[in-house]
């Protein structure tokens, strides 16, 4: 099945497009996201792949933000264990997830692997990607599923290093539709 769909960031200038993969053959994401970052623009293109289970298994980036160009390709065995460029990338041990700081589809990956049931909470460690650097750390981070609202799904997404929590709106494909007060999906609505 291929999806599409749209965010439009709240805070600040910026547009997400998602084109999304989901069958037995391919699991992958292709965004493309236009924002400012710093007072700077910037273009990140990305395509990120995963297997049934919701284990990321790829990332490729690329963010242009002035006469820069910055790539980032991480792949991962499903396991936990990452390679970067090729190379073993031992910092990431652990993560099954990546999350994009830019986008609001990383925060889906996390919700169609835990499977939480309303009131369950989950830490968990994931690959996180800074924007417009591509700079990628390990980060510690709690979802929690809340009770359902207006026939949508809400999670609770908490960074365990910031401090920063959000309750996500998500369709029944865990794919968000408000992430205040960041982004809103504009299409579909």
């Amino acid at each position: 099945m291929v999806r599409e769909a749209v965010w439009a960031r709240l805070d600040s200038p910026g547009l997400e497009y998602l084109r999304l993969l989901d069958d037995d053959a391919a699991l992958q994401a292709h965004g493309t996201v236009i924002g400012i970052a710093e007072g700077r623009p910037y273009a990140l293109t990305y395509l990120l792949r995963w297997d049934l289970r919701w284990h990321v298994r790829s990332l490729r980036a690329d963010c242009r933000s002035g006469d820069r160009l910055m790539t980032l390709d991480l792949e991962s065995d499903g396991e936990g264990r990452w390679l970067r460029g090729g190379q073993p990338f031992t910092r990431l041990h652990g993560c099954f997830d990546v999350d994009i700081a830019a986008t609001p589809f990383t925060n889906t990956l996390p919700i169609r692997r835990l499977r939480l049931n309303e009131g369950d909470t989950a830490e968990i460690n994931v690959a996180y990607v800074d924007v417009p650097e591509l700079i990628v750390e390990p980060a510690r981070q709690r979802y929690t599923a809340l009770a359902p609202l207006a026939g949508n799904e809400v999670y609770r997404y908490e960074s365990v290093e910031s401090g920063f929590c959000a309750d996500l709106s998500v369709d029944l494909e865990g794919l968000v539709i408000d992430y205040p007060p960041l982004w809103r999906r504009v299409v579909p609505r």
